[in-house]
């Protein structure tokens, strides 16, 4: 009985080996696998998400800007500062200069030389300033000058044109934007090339703007075929009433008026051209009428209004449009010359300081510093002046600035 049962379980074990054999015999057999002609693309990795800079520390890196906070040229100021002030914003998010926050110290210069002055011995005498951001107003940097060069403080003008700021022999002025020397001629070029018209009146600030443009424009005239027939003068942030130059300007018969002034006067005198019968002629204005007041003062005077500017808001490049987009999203309005050329400064700055630059060698290192904006390529020359700034002509239509062609 003992014998039956272990050969009744060794048959059960027997069975169950058959059943399993049969079983994995019946399975799908799997198909080969093919052998790769190239490595398998690797599985890519997640981009992580970017990361903010890590804020600034440290003392801060402080540079001072002057320009008119107040009167008849505040745009001005009000315009420098807002791009400074956005690409000072920018450095900070990014980090600061060096790992250092960059902070600004204003001085409202007024756009008078006297005030310039002052502006100039307080930031000299503050310690803190690393370097000036600044003037606009061309006789405003003439008076600044000086005071800047004997206390060994750099400063950087982005606005002022009169081509004797850099003809001093000044070692710590600098300047990005191109000359009046350049544009006064380009101003005669366009109305007798491009208009037609032989036959130029003009009127001019008997400030150091208006009178280097005066300068550079008048031996250009005759050498483009064309004829000065008349030249008025006014007194900046005096005079509002321009009827009597007007019409001397009437009296000459010109065939088109050639406006070297600053925006407030600049809309004055086109408001105040067509009661003296100079509505249908052309007009051309200097760069610094370049503002929304020139149109909101000369009302219907200034529609048809050219405009030589040293930034055009709307060209179409990258670079511009970009800062463009910025700066309405930010101030919600068009930026201008001073805006365009402010918002560069401190990333010039930024590169001297960068390759080392300290308070003391500034002025040294800015000459190697090749900075490519929205204005173009700034590149100092012995002088502390650029060269190939492009100019541009816009047109007001429809009572706003828009490009010319």
């Amino acid at each position: 009985m003992l014998l039956s049962k272990k050969n009744s379980v060794l048959f059960n074990l027997s069975l169950l080996v058959v059943c399993i054999f049969l079983v994995a015999s019946c399975r799908p057999t799997p198909a080969p696998t093919a052998t790769p002609t190239q490595a398998p693309a690797p599985t890519p990795t997640p981009v992580p998400a970017a990361t903010k800079a890590a804020a600034p520390s440290g003392e801060p890196i402080v540079f001072g800007l002057v320009g008119p906070m107040t009167g008849d040229a505040a745009d001005y100021g009000v315009m420098l500062e807002s791009g400074v002030r956005l690409a000072v914003d920018e450095i900070n998010a990014a980090g600061g200069i060096n790992g250092r926050p960059v902070e600004l110290e204003i001085c409202d210069d007024k756009c008078d030389p006297y005030e310039a002055s002052m502006c100039a011995q307080k930031m000299v005498a503050n310690p803190k300033i690393f370097a000036v951001i600044g003037h606009v107003c061309s006789s405003c940097t003439l008076a600044g000058g000086p005071i800047y060069e004997q206390a060994g403080l750099t400063a950087m003008t982005v606005s002022s044109t009169n081509p004797e700021i850099t003809k001093k022999g000044w070692k710590h002025i600098f300047r990005t934007i191109a000359h009046d020397g350049l544009q006064g001629p380009l101003m005669a070029q366009f109305a007798i090339e491009t208009l037609g018209k032989q036959r130029l009146a003009i009127m001019y600030a008997s400030h150091d703007y208006g009178k280097g443009l005066l300068d550079a424009t008048l031996p250009e005239v005759p050498k483009l075929g064309g004829e000065v027939v008349a030249v008025e003068t006014y007194v900046p942030g005096v005079d509002k009433d321009f009827s009597a130059q007007l019409t001397k300007i009437a009296q000459a018969k010109p065939e088109a008026l050639l406006l070297l002034t600053d925006y407030a006067e600049g809309g004055m005198i086109c408001k105040q051209r067509l009661a003296a019968g100079l509505g249908d002629i052309p007009v051309i204005a200097s760069a610094g009428n370049q503002h929304e007041q020139f149109i909101e003062l000369g009302g219907e005077g200034a529609e048809g209004v050219y405009v030589m500017v040293y930034f055009d808001p709307e060209k179409p490049d990258e670079l511009t449009q970009e800062f463009v987009r910025k700066y309405k999203a930010e101030y919600n309005k068009m930026p201008s010359e001073q805006a365009g050329y402010g918002y560069e400064a401190p990333y010039i700055f930024k590169l001297a300081i960068e390759k080392g630059a300290t308070k003391e060698t500034l002025h040294e290192v800015l000459h190697s510093v090749e900075y490519h904006g929205l204005t173009g390529v700034t590149k100092f020359d012995e002088t502390g002046d650029v060269s190939g700034k492009g100019q541009a002509v816009l047109v007001i239509k429809d009572g706003k600035f828009t490009s010319y062609q």
